[in-house]
């Protein structure tokens, strides 16, 4: 590290700009730079390893309206628990980077929308079936297509995430379509998707084919290019007066003017942090540069 002094005060640069001699002062702080930068500094979940497979299994679904004729499916939950008998994390001897998981008990929820033959939505349900069920006596067990267990190798090299209470659990976050679980998080997830294989209509079930993807993902710092902002597309009303806010309603969309930092190379504006005595809004600054007030409220997008 390197010390500049800018603006009065010592600051820490670092090896890289004290070889290009850059200790100029510009205060992003209280001069934030307007152009869109060339590369984004973006915090993004990155796969690391995912596997995956298929299973299926015969289950009630309800009451199904005589006049369905057809139907589709989706996974909107499933839930299961920890321990003997149950999913179960376990990582290898001498192989600290992998872990076996363990598959069992897990209770799969459905959104089954069913519609006539004109296509017409009839109604939605809502079943539930147990896929891998420990109890080999269970109505959904099939050795060959919904077996009682399965263990899975995935490359975890940051191990899974753990509950927040005392027993510090080692758990699988399963991504879905409710409020409570439509989020990854780091660790190891798992998400489910669904094909509907048979509707009988007499005895009011569904034979549903269903895949399971096991995946560890970790949050890291990565540098992408960038072309700019997103360019909303805007819909318009049309009205033949005139005023102010109609004016404003029928211009261009608001879009925020400040961009985010390089924070490296090539513009090291990680070290433009500094107190300036004069400043503008988009330029460099120096002394005797003009001291503009910065504007605090978004302003038309060009």
């Amino acid at each position: 590290m390197a010390k500049c002094k800018c603006g009065g005060r010592t600051r820490i640069a670092s090896e890289v700009v004290r070889s290009m001699g850059n200790c100029q002062c510009v205060d992003v702080c209280a001069t934030p730079i307007c152009q869109d930068p060339d590369v984004l500094g973006i915090m993004t979940p990155m796969i690391y390893d995912e596997i995956g497979i298929n299973l299926c299994t015969t289950f009630d679904a309800g009451t199904i309206p005589a006049t369905v004729t057809n139907g589709k499916i989706r996974v909107l939950n499933a839930t299961y628990t920890y321990g003997t008998g149950n999913v179960q994390l376990e990582t290898l001897t001498g192989r600290p980077n992998c872990v076996d998981v363990t598959l069992t008990n897990i209770t799969v929820q459905f959104a089954l929308s069913l519609y006539d033959s004109a296509c017409r939505l009839v109604t939605t349900l809502y079943p539930t079936a147990v896929y891998l069920p420990s109890d080999v006596t269970a109505p959904t067990y099939d050795e060959d297509t919904n077996p009682s267990s399965v263990v899975l190798q995935i490359f975890a090299p940051y191990g899974p995430a753990y509950t927040a209470d005392a027993a510090l659990t080692p758990v699988v976050n399963f991504v879905g379509f409710t409020s409570g679980n439509n989020s990854l998080q780091q660790g190891i997830n798992l998400f489910a998707m669904a094909k509907l294989l048979d509707l009988n209509l007499e005895e009011s079930t569904v034979t549903v084919g269903l895949t399971l993807v096991l995946q560890s993902l970790y949050f890291a710092g990565y540098k992408v290019r960038s072309e700019g902002k997103i360019d909303i597309p805007k819909g318009s009303i049309v009205t033949p007066e005139d005023s102010q806010c109609l004016r404003f309603v029928a211009g261009d969309l608001l879009n925020l003017q400040i961009k985010p930092l390089d924070l490296g190379a090539p513009m090291y504006e990680e070290e433009n942090k500094q107190e300036c005595f004069g400043r503008n809004i988009c330029g460099s600054c120096g002394d005797g540069a003009a001291d503009i007030t910065i504007p605090m409220e978004p302003t038309p997008a060009p």
